[in-house]
């Protein structure tokens, strides 16, 4: 029986050289071989790195006057100058906030509102919430017309 047994411990070492034999000299040459390391970088060298903004505004200009042209105004931004009778149709001469004069029909949509109605002398506004979607839910502004300062 322990003739048997001697025979184990070297079946068993031959099967462990023989599973470590071929792929062991691949891994040795790549092991050998390293790949070549980047510079190490000094931490303690402080780089000067130039403040370039992307955005470059008056720094004393209101941020409402930096809109593009073509955004839509909200209510509270306009200001009712009058009305005109054209062809049958009222319009209101309405200026916003960055001085622009036009001429409003009733059904024109702003960003948070639009005109319901306009009499001869206020202008009614539907104004609901930027937020939401739903429009069912409004609250009344009515703007009384207001002539320009200094003019008679």
């Amino acid at each position: 029986m322990i003739h048997r047994l001697l025979h184990l411990p070297l079946l068993t070492g031959l099967v462990l050289v023989a599973q470590t034999g071929p792929a062991a000299k691949p891994a040795a040459k790549a092991a050998e071989a390293p790949a070549p390391e980047p510079p190490a970088q000094d931490v303690a060298i402080i780089k000067i790195t130039p403040y370039k903004p992307s955005i470059q505004r008056d720094p004393f200009s209101a941020p409402r006057d930096d809109r593009p042209i073509d955004a839509p105004d909200v209510i509270d931004d306009i200001a009712v100058k009058g009305m005109v009778r054209k062809d049958g149709k009222n319009f209101a001469v309405v200026s916003d906030s960055r001085g622009n004069v036009r001429w409003l029909p009733v059904g024109h949509r702003f960003k948070d509102g639009e005109i319901a109605s306009i009499s001869e002398k206020a202008v009614m506004f539907h104004q609901w919430d930027v937020n939401t979607t739903n429009r069912s839910v409004f609250r009344t502004i009515t703007k009384t017309f207001k002539r320009e300062e200094g003019k008679r």
